[in-house]
């Protein structure tokens, strides 16, 4: 067997003469962003880096192998983009001389969660913290590797939605898990399908750690927060605006209303202004009433209003309504079921509700309550009513087969068909002549589900069995891309199998604002550009010369003419928005000067200034820099050549470690736990 090498994106080996990884199909030729640690790169004398997997405003995640016990780990860097920026061809990184102590505060609250995450190393609901240590001026994180799949992924999976039976088994480890985090006082605040795995034993993993800054608007860190489970109070970094454990609830709370409901829950910024919010027991009719009441306690846009705590929500959510019992018996729980029992000893003497009801197709809501569980006292009356429509059931399926048998002796003709039909129609199709459509008579009268809010290509793959479905796509700014909006059939309504069904279909927003892109790289901005629901946009290289870093975004333009953040772009009328930005091979000029509109290069041995005249690139034709003054006189004698190459030197002094004065630790020292 000959050499073999690591593919960067699974750290899977494979033979070393090949460039694509037969495993996964990735090509170690594809470039990667300068602004992260480039791949192959070894931290720490142990760990080899591979591709970014993930990044945000606090740092990047890398998928790595861990050549001490040759398995993958993921390693969380700390690298906050807009304080710092990354030395080229090095992975150490140079912090903005102005930002120097606030990037140092941020550093020493990371590196504390991390502390405290560390300790809680054997939970199974939380990615375990496997080794920190400091280096190229900041602070690593490493993590196991996860096998797994997000949330998001396994509803999609499963139609979009599961049923409260499947949640009430899954979630409350996890519930635990949250609770005891925030006993130790960390606040993850960004609960939701992104950040949240499910593995192969149905086991739940809660990921993507952050320190308070990047999740809450305008706290000094390029934010990052999750539409449709970020509470309220992170949309404002007022003192008035506070958060705890209330902050985690809303977000735990409406992560289970996306699971029940197949539907994202409408953004909290949004419901202070207008609250439209349905309940879950309004979209779905067999999630347990008591169970929709209190996930809509938990997602109470007030922060005071809403559930506190923990164990308050798990007392309410899995406690059996006091009014009355339901009609449908009570399922008996298994031992890993009863968590809650032993988390919190004063539930000792309540047990979660577990619904068994008919199937869907035959369980319908009452119309005079809010949800489609009716909770009665059993008393002498329905006693005695019991055996006699037992017994009335009986007569009739008697006397049904009378009349068959009846038939078959005496040979009835047409006339005795027509009257078979008319009783088979009459007993749900029950009964039947013909041996195919005795096949379907489960499905055979079929109620129409609500599918306002599913995506489109899962609910057809779901209902393929039951119905048939014609798509009309139209623009939509409340309803995300391929999310159906209206349907012909109301919710509940019965039809025929194969019934088709019409559907609208978002084809996402009619037109959105375009965001800035002032310091962003290509990858960054194209993430805004999707968040804006801007979808029709090209990435278009720029072979001009430009201030900044390679792969910075410099300039927008529509249809040849430039335009600029803030304005408004249309997706309706079919134009691309081209963004233009800076290849790793263009020639990068020192400066830029608005008012004269021409670049400035101050980055060369030689003192004198060379100006080039600036021409905005075109959409056909790359654009061209002509020197305006006299090129400096080329260098005759080539210089000494250099044994050893000099540190980089950077805008900003290297960054000093913070001292216990300044409420920090040494990022050159591993942190103890």
């Amino acid at each position: 067997m000959g050499e073999r090498k690591f593919c960067y994106k699974c750290m899977e080996r494979y033979d070393a003469e090949l460039t694509v990884c037969p495993s996964c199909g990735y090509d170690e030729n594809t470039p990667h962003n300068p602004m992260y640690i480039a791949p192959g790169t070894i931290l720490h004398d142990r760990y080899l880096v591979g591709i970014l997997q993930d990044f945000n405003g606090e740092g990047a995640t890398y998928v790595c192998h861990d050549m001490s016990t040759d398995c993958r780990v993921l390693i969380r860097e700390y690298m906050p983009v807009h304080l710092c920026t990354r030395v080229k061809n090095k992975a150490t990184i140079s912090v903005n001389y102005n930002d120097l102590a606030l990037y140092k505060s941020f550093m020493a609250e990371y590196t504390e969660m991390n502390k405290h995450l560390a300790r809680l190393r054997n939970n199974s609901n939380i990615n375990p913290i496997l080794d920190m240590f400091a280096e190229n001026n900041t602070t690593y994180t490493v993590y196991e590797y996860i096998d797994g799949v997000k949330m998001l992924d396994y509803l999609k999976d499963n139609a979009g939605e599961i049923s409260w039976e499947q949640l009430a088994k899954i979630f409350p480890p996890l519930l635990t898990t949250i609770g005891i985090l925030h006993n130790a006082g960390i606040i993850h605040r960004a609960i939701s399908p992104d950040t949240v795995y499910i593995n192969d034993k149905g086991e739940l993993k809660l990921t993507a750690f952050c320190i308070s800054s990047a999740r809450t608007v305008d706290a000094g860190l390029e934010y990052e927060l999750f539409k449709g489970y970020a509470a309220p109070e992170q949309y404002s970094s007022a003192t008035s605006s506070r958060q705890g454990s209330w902050t985690d609830i809303y977000g735990i709370c409406a992560l289970m209303y996306r699971a029940l409901t197949g539907c994202m829950p409408v953004d909290s910024l949004s419901r202070l202004k207008h609250d439209d919010l349905c309940a879950p027991h309004m979209l779905n009719s067999r999630i347990p009433e008591h169970v929709s009441n209190v996930i809509m306690q938990g997602m109470n846009p007030s922060g005071q209003d809403r559930i506190q705590t923990i164990t308050e929500l798990v007392t309410k959510l899995f406690e059996q309504p006091a009014v009355s019992r339901p009609v449908q018996p009570v399922q008996q729980m298994q031992p890993e079921q009863r968590v809650y029992r032993e988390s919190y000893p004063d539930q000792m003497d309540r047990q979660p509700v577990r619904y068994q009801g008919p199937p869907p197709q035959e369980y319908y809501p009452d119309p005079q309550r809010n949800g489609g569980y009716r909770y009665e006292r059993v008393n002498t009356v329905d006693k005695i009513k019991v055996p006699i429509i037992i017994g009335v059931l009986l007569i009739a399926i008697l006397m049904i087969i009378g009349v068959f048998v009846f038939n078959a002796m005496s040979g009835v003709g047409d006339d005795s068909d027509e009257l078979n039909g008319r009783s088979s129609s009459s007993t749900d199709n029950v009964v039947s002549d013909d041996p195919e459509d005795e096949e379907n008579t489960e499905i055979s009268d079929t109620i129409i589900p609500d599918l306002v809010g599913k995506f489109y290509d899962y609910t057809e793959e779901n209902y393929k069995d039951y119905f048939k479905f014609e798509a009309i796509y139209e623009y939509n700014d409340d309803y995300e891309v391929d999310m159906i909006f209206w349907q012909n059939y109301d919710p509940g309504e019965q039809v025929a199998a194969g019934t088709t069904i019409r559907v609208k279909v978002s084809k996402g927003k009619e037109s959105a604002e375009i965001p800035e892109y002032e310091g962003m790289t290509i990858t960054q901005y194209e993430k805004e550009l999707k968040k804006a629901g801007i979808s029709n946009y090209s990435k278009i290289a720029t072979s001009a010369a430009y201030y900044g870093e390679p792969n910075d975004v410099v300039q927008l333009q529509v249809e040849g003419k430039v335009v600029y953040p803030g304005s408004v772009f249309s997706n309706k009328e079919g134009k691309k928005l081209i963004v233009y930005y800076i290849t790793d091979d263009a020639d990068i000029i020192g400066g830029f000067d608005p008012n004269q509109n021409i670049y400035i290069d101050d980055g060369g041995e030689s003192q004198t200034t060379t100006q080039y005249q600036y021409i905005p690139p075109a959409t056909t034709a790359p654009a061209y820099v002509e020197p305006v003054t006299q090129a400096p006189e080329p260098v005759t004698q080539a210089p000494e050549p250099v044994t050893q190459a000099p540190e980089p030197v950077t805008q900003a002094p290297p960054v000093d470690p913070p001292t216990q004065a300044q409420g920090g630790e040494d990022p050159n020292v591993p942190p103890s736990w």
